[in-house]
């Protein structure tokens, strides 16, 4: 009966060592965040335009002339009664406004953060809770010295 009274006793220290004095630890979060944006804009901008080469005649009874602007030549020439005209455009590119949608893709990555929360606790422990926490501790270190036989024998009996 005695054996039993000191296994009941031993398992039930047990069981209160483990369920007692749990440690609160601060909440830590990892947060990792990737955000793709997109943007819509109107960029305005020029675009090169190659302006074809084109050449018109006409012949009619006339004086001469010559006309010229930047984009082409005109030149009208009298020969034997009759007006010979020549419009010729000059071999270039020019530039011509345009406006155009863009849509840009942006994607935003943040690192890791580590996040800590810290809770406050409202009040200190008691001086009798500070106790009991203490000598827990002792009463077990005293129970396992009282005991040590009893603990042997299970001991040498489980091997």
């Amino acid at each position: 009966m005695r054996k039993i009274a000191a296994n009941a006793i031993f398992f039930a220290l047990f069981a209160i060592l483990l369920s007692s004095c749990a440690i609160q630890r601060p909440v830590i979060e990892y947060r990792d965040s990737v955000r793709v944006e997109y943007r819509d804009r109107i960029v305005r901008d020029t675009v090169p335009y190659a302006v074809p080469v084109e050449v018109e005649k006409v012949v009619t009874r006339d004086t001469s002339s010559r006309l010229e602007n930047s984009l082409a030549v005109s030149e009208a020439v009298v020969s034997g009664g009759y007006l010979r005209h020549e419009l010729r455009t000059k071999s270039q590119t020019i530039q011509v406004p345009v406006a155009v949608e863009v849509r840009d893709t942006v994607y935003v990555e943040k690192e890791g953060q580590i996040l800590t929360q810290t809770v406050e606790v409202e009040k200190s422990l008691t001086f009798w809770q500070r106790f009991k926490i203490g000598a827990f501790f002792w009463l077990l270190v005293l129970a396992l010295i009282g005991w040590r036989r009893e603990i042997l024998a299970l001991i040498r009996k489980l091997i």
